[in-house]
């Protein structure tokens, strides 16, 4: 992958630096001067116009460099993965381009396959997680991890050891571990954040720029990411870019950051950015967009009937900005668009991976799991490997049985029906973004965790709350995960800032866990628990009735709700029900709809 330019809100923002310093330089008060002594103050002027010019200038290259190491592999992996994988025989080719999975906390087995098979690496699915009485074990799951990573320590290349960690409903390593609300979140804290494009207006008791949408974004996914690396983990599979259309979506729902694309694609940005300075390899997913699609394709074959004009303008801008500004990983989803080719699975299709590169994606391109019933059904877990390869993948996430998938692809270059220069090259791509994670997460690069940042870069930083360094209220992950609760709740309907549990609360629906959270945090906030308004808890299809509904996670069940208060919470973590307990003693919820629920639109707040 050619060198990755600065994102376009980031080039902005380094443009803008640049043109203040030089404005500054030029623009101050006239000084008086005797005759003799104009030649001097003009040589000083320049002089000092200089400097600016100079120190502005390093400040952008300082911003180049550090995006650009955080949006993935570098000449220099580059090279030495094609060095690599020049060794490699058809056994190594064929594992190099394989994630596989295994069905227990006992990693031994799945660690002897890694190194047998020469597996690129593992994924960790929720029966893969130690639990213990206070929730996930995380000493055994770092121990499981690192006997995975035994299964590849005679190789330069680490292997992958990676996770979907999305946060809400799609969260495989939950408490103790910071627990995040789901993806919407941000959008709804984002909407809410400003009242137009340049005035925030940050929750009460928030500092200046604790709310903008980038620096928020960014530090849930950097925090969320440093957990995990700390563990072991070296990619999750996050952030969406897919630009869900509401309630006709089954399938992301609330996984999306919302229903606007150019809105969807800032955050996704930010989101794997975030990812990047934890130390984590992240992928931009599902495209060709999972969000406007009406069938779930882990159980079946969705077909997308947009046309193509339709889909570069809506669903396809979040994975075009992606590649535009450079990204480590995309993940190709299995969804048939007819406009690009009839009868085909994206994940299988020649075309479907063409349009990605002609957007200017050269990072690696993972497929969804080829365990997914849109695959499995139509094509088997063995062979679809071989067309996956065939049509433009660089790296197989979860086929039925890897080990035959592994013999497929093996069996396909000893034929010819494999082009070996096309596993080469899948490799190749792979290899350089294990080299470059690994790089990363040890602070050898421009940015990642325990990166020294150049002087200039911590200068600018100090005003943007970006380039790596914590903008206020955000520096740890509690921090981060609070404001996020407080700046995302939405009142959907009612008044405004009314204290509602004035005569105390009755909790009904959701689950224990969820009851119970809400009840501490009423507690805490002086509510009386037990009698009062009716909050009525809503997950994905709970009945709607009550004083207050509160949707937990994707907004859109308000729509059949009669409750004449309706709040949209967007997760179930502790700091959410924190933050609903707030609200309901007659603070504000300064979050605003990030998709439309029945007759509102997106944006809508009764605050």
């Amino acid at each position: 992958m050619t060198s990755p330019g600065t994102p376009r809100r980031s080039r902005r923002l380094a443009a803008a630096s640049l043109l203040s310093v030089l404005l500054l330089s030029s623009c101050g008060p006239a000084a008086e001067t005797s005759p003799e002594g104009v030649e001097e103050s003009a040589g000083s002027a320049e002089q000092e116009r200089a400097q600016a010019e100079g120190q502005a200038e390093a400040q952008v290259e300082a911003r180049q460099a550090y995006e650009a190491a955080l949006a993935g592999p570098g000449e220099e992996h580059r090279q030495r993965a094609e060095e690599i994988v020049a060794e490699y025989s058809a056994e190594e080719l064929a594992g190099s381009v394989l994630v596989g999975e295994f069905a227990s906390t006992d990693a031994a087995p799945m660690a002897a396959l890694i190194e047998e098979l020469h597996l690129a690496g593992s994924i960790i699915m929720g029966d893969n997680v130690p639990r213990g009485p206070q929730g996930v074990d995380t000493e055994t799951l770092a121990a499981e991890l690192e006997t995975l990573t035994s299964g590849a320590q005679d190789r330069d290349v680490p292997p992958m050891i990676s996770v979907d960690q999305e946060g809400g409903l799609v969260t495989r390593v939950a408490a103790p571990l910071t627990e995040w609300p789901t993806p919407m979140s941000y959008g709804a804290a984002a909407l809410g954040s400003a009242e137009d494009e340049d005035e925030a207006r940050p929750p009460e008791g928030a500092g200046e720029g604790e709310t903008d949408d980038d620096a928020l974004t960014r530090s849930g996914h950097r925090h969320l990411a440093a957990e995990l690396e700390e563990l072991g983990f070296t990619t999750s599979f996050a952030p969406e870019g897919d630009v869900t259309v509401g309630a006709a979506d089954p399938t992301i729902g609330s996984r999306s950051f919302g229903g606007d694309a150019e809105a969807v694609s800032e955050l996704a940005l930010s989101g794997i950015r975030g990812l990047a300075e934890g130390g984590l390899a992240g992928a931009v997913k599902h495209f060709p967009g999972h969000g406007s699609v009406t069938e779930d394709s882990h159980q079946t074959l969705p077909v997308q009937d947009a046309s193509l004009d339709e889909l570069r303008s809506r669903d396809w801008v979040p994975f075009a900005d992606a590649a535009e500004a450079g990204v480590p990983m995309i993940m190709m989803g299995h969804i048939e668009v007819p406009a690009l080719e009839e009868g085909t699975p994206s994940s299988l299709s020649a075309a479907a991976y063409s349009e990605l590169r002609d957007m200017g994606h050269d990072g690696v391109v993972v497929t969804d799991a080829l365990n997914m019933g849109a695959i499995v059904q139509g094509y088997g877990g063995d062979h679809a490997a071989v067309l996956a390869l065939q049509a433009g993948a660089d790296l197989l996430l979860m086929p039925a049985d890897v080990r035959g998938a592994h013999a497929a692809i093996v069996a396909a270059l000893e034929s010819g029906e494999l082009d070996r220069a096309r596993v080469t090259e899948a490799a190749q791509r792979v290899v350089a973004l294990q080299l470059w994670q690994t790089d990363l997460a040890a602070g050898e690069l421009a940015a990642g965790p325990g990166a020294e940042l150049p002087e200039e870069l911590a200068d600018e930083s100090e005003v943007t709350g970006e380039a790596g360094a914590e903008a206020d209220g955000l520096d740890s992950a509690a921090a981060t995960a609070q404001t996020l609760g407080r700046s995302a709740i939405t009142l959907v309907a009612g008044q405004c800032e009314e204290d509602l549990a004035a005569e105390g609360i009755q909790i009904v629906g959701g689950s224990a866990q969820d009851r119970s959270r809400l009840a501490s945090a009423a507690q805490a906030e002086g509510i009386t628990v037990g009698s009062g308004a009716v909050v009525n808890l809503i997950g994905e299809s709970s009945p709607a009735g009550g004083d207050i509904a509160v949707a937990l996670d994707r907004p859109e069940v308000l729509a059949a709700a009669d409750a004449p208060t309706q709040i949209a919470l967007y997760g179930r973590t502790v700091e959410s029900f924190e933050a609903l307990a707030r609200v309901l003693s007659g603070q504000e919820a300064p979050g605003r709809l990030p998709v439309g629920v029945g007759e509102e639109e997106r944006g809508h707040s009764t605050c």
